[in-house]
């Protein structure tokens, strides 16, 4: 399979009379695309607000992010915009430098937030991109869980808008992603062969009736299956919490094992599973995630990453010992949360773990000129030695400190943050 990726770079975007790119600047149209989405019958209205890096600017209840996509071959998005249909395959392009901020309207709090400047822009690559932000306000009475599953799709219908705009425009630069079908992906015999176990939902948090998170499934009793890496890169999942959509459009593992493929190692496949709730579903998904990666893609050894809460460490540690029973190599990208705590559990034989940072270290982040998406902050840290969820809430525009955590992007649970810590 064989994705040709074609990136167009921008450098401004700014509301104009017609959506266009040219000398790389996005004009957005934006009574055209507050049309668009006002469609939708759960909104009231729907204004759209853009931020710039370094803005002294503050988004908050930020719910997803999107990079602007458009297929040229084939359906966007299928299952949750576009009808059914396969993706990874043929021409996409893709708005690079800029993304789409869905926010919840409805959030009880803000506990995701991004700041265009300061001390949170050199943690978060969402801090440095152009952002259309979404604010998509709801009729009264709406549910919020419905209300919610509407703004996701919103974002997905602005990805799409802006990036159709690329159609006609001859990108900057290709990447091309290829992997043959596993039958065939065999590689030489002197380069370790690595697959990649990715536990997309944590089932901790359950997924709703008709939430859209894999090729328009809501994944509720989800079997681990191979997939091919091009589908996760070109929109077959959106996340639905613990992480935004723009890391697996931009996947750091799947494309860090792609530009490493066939110099020091061989890109086996990927492994694509949930977190179970239930122990013995635990133990059945990693026994399972463990024997697809050995007897069907024939790797060497297994990366795993973690999405969810604590009760998920326990997942890693299981798909990590099986597939050492199976004569594996195992590392795993297991956030931490807690400074007394750490990892929920580690075994005695799990000896090679990778942190990509702790979510409840503190940052002091400065007043801000502009805020979209609220005036308060409601966080139950504001301040990291009193958790007192009762806390009143707080003009959002002010000097806060909050949890690294709760910045957009700073923390990423698949790997893509700039902090870590090593242990091995």
């Amino acid at each position: 399979m064989r994705l040709e990726l074609g990136l167009i770079h921008i450098e401004d975007v700014r509301f104009a009379a017609k959506t266009v790119i040219a000398d790389g600047v996005l004009s957005i149209a934006r009574q055209e695309l507050t049309g668009l989405l006002k469609q939708e019958p759960l909104f009231d209205h729907v204004e759209i607000e853009i931020a710039h890096p370094g803005d002294s600017c503050r988004i908050l209840r930020v719910l997803d992010v999107l990079e602007p996509r458009y297929r040229l071959d084939g359906p966007n998005f299928p299952g949750a915009l576009d009808g059914n249909g396969l993706v990874g395959h043929g021409q996409t392009r893709a708005l690079k430098n800029v993304a789409v901020i869905e926010t919840n309207q409805l959030a009880p709090r803000s506990r995701s937030l991004i700041d265009m400047s300061g001390p949170a822009a050199e943690f978060s690559p969402i801090s440095n991109t152009h952002n259309v932000v979404l604010l998509p306000y709801p009729k009264s009475g709406a549910d919020k869980d419905e209300y919610r599953l509407a703004a996701k799709k919103a974002g997905l219908k602005t990805a799409i808008y802006l990036a159709a705009a690329a159609k006609d425009v001859s990108p900057q630069e290709t990447q091309v992603y290829e992997l043959p079908p596993v039958a065939l992906n065999q590689g030489p015999k002197n380069l370790p062969r690595v697959a990649y176990i990715f536990p997309m939902h944590s089932h901790q948090h359950p997924t709703q009736q008709n939430e859209t998170v894999f090729y328009g499934s809501n994944i509720q009793g989800f079997m681990p299956t191979i997939v091919h890496p091009n589908e996760i890169l070109d929109g077959a999942l959106m996340f639905s919490y613990s992480a935004f959509t723009w890391f697996a459009q931009n996947h750091p593992v799947i494309l860090e094992l792609y530009r490493r493929h066939g110099k020091d190692l061989w890109f086996a496949g990927v492994v694509l599973t949930v977190a179970p709730a239930v122990v013995a579903e635990k133990e059945r998904n990693a026994y399972l995630c463990a024997r697809l990666a050995k007897e069907v893609l024939n790797a060497d050894g297994i990366i795993a990453t973690k999405i969810g809460g604590g009760a998920v460490d326990t997942d890693l540690m299981m798909i990590y010992t099986r597939a050492e029973e199976m004569g594996m190599k195992a590392t795993l990208i297991i956030m931490e949360r807690y400074p007394d705590t750490g990892i929920t559990f580690v075994p005695e034989n799990v000896n090679a773990l990778v942190t990509p940072g702790l979510t409840r270290d503190a940052i002091t982040l400065p007043a801000v000129e502009r805020l979209i998406g609220g005036d308060t902050l409601r966080l139950d840290n504001t301040n990291p030695d009193n958790t007192n969820p009762d806390l009143p809430p707080l003009p959002a525009n002010q000097e806060i400190t909050l949890w690294i955590g709760d910045l957009v992007g700073a923390i990423s649970q698949v790997g893509a943050s700039r902090l870590t810590t090593y242990m091995g």
